[in-house]
């Protein structure tokens, strides 16, 4: 299958028909493995994009004499939506995201390089999105936090985080003969096939590298 960089060259103007079956075989690499929802894991249909759209979820489609198109941008949006619908964010929540970004920025989405983070609005309003990145040494507190803002979208209530004396636990994993990975106790472990790809492929770069720097000396 291509990458994404490879499709979006290719600069795609689908029907809506060969849209729904292009997304269809995308859909599988990006959606968690374990999704809050089950139900995302369904096919889409022409039905269902037409319902995000109406929503205002995704861009309107495009205009080509009486038949309407979808492009690369409507591809990457339809995969972002719902990919966070998978993560149990709600239609609300969510709202108009994918529409405000720019495709880099749907594409690090899915690609596992920026982290959602939805945080409690006033009652009235409902909630409000915040895209961040993904630092490399994210904050002990980070992925409690992360639960609390879902629990609050979801009306549930969530105990207080319980203190730890040593936040910075590390666990030891032997990979193999002269080969250890030391993981923190909050790192946060890829979630789709694609963020598992984009994980292997770090850290073959880095062994590579350091192989090659070894050799040099």
């Amino acid at each position: 299958m291509e990458s994404l960089p490879q499709l979006a060259q290719s600069q795609p103007q689908w029907t809506l028909r060969e849209f729904v079956e292009t997304l269809n075989g995308w859909l599988p690499q990006f959606l968690p493995e374990n999704p809050a929802n089950t139900r995302v894991r369904e096919d889409v249909t022409p039905r269902l994009v037409r319902h995000y759209t109406s929503l205002g979820m995704v861009d309107e489609a495009l205009k080509q004499g009486r038949e309407a198109r979808y492009t690369y941008r409507h591809f990457l949006q339809m995969l972002v939506v719902r990919r966070l619908l998978s993560e149990g964010y709600g239609a609300e929540a969510i709202g108009d995201l994918a529409k405000t970004k720019e495709n880099r920025e749907l594409e690090l989405l899915l690609e596992g390089g920026v982290q959602l983070t939805v945080t409690a609005a006033n009652p009235a309003l409902g909630f409000l999105q915040q895209i961040k990145q993904r630092r490399p040494s994210p904050s002990p507190d980070s992925s409690s936090a992360k639960r609390r803002s879902r629990a609050v979208s979801s009306g549930k209530s969530i105990a207080p985080p319980t203190p730890t004396s040593n936040p910075t636990q590390w666990t030891r994993i032997d990979v193999l003969p002269g080969l250890e990975l030391h993981v923190r106790e909050d790192f946060t472990y890829p979630n789709s096939p694609q963020e598992q790809q984009n994980l292997l492929q770090h850290l073959t770069h880095i062994l590579l590298t350091f192989a090659k720097n070894r050799r040099s000396k």
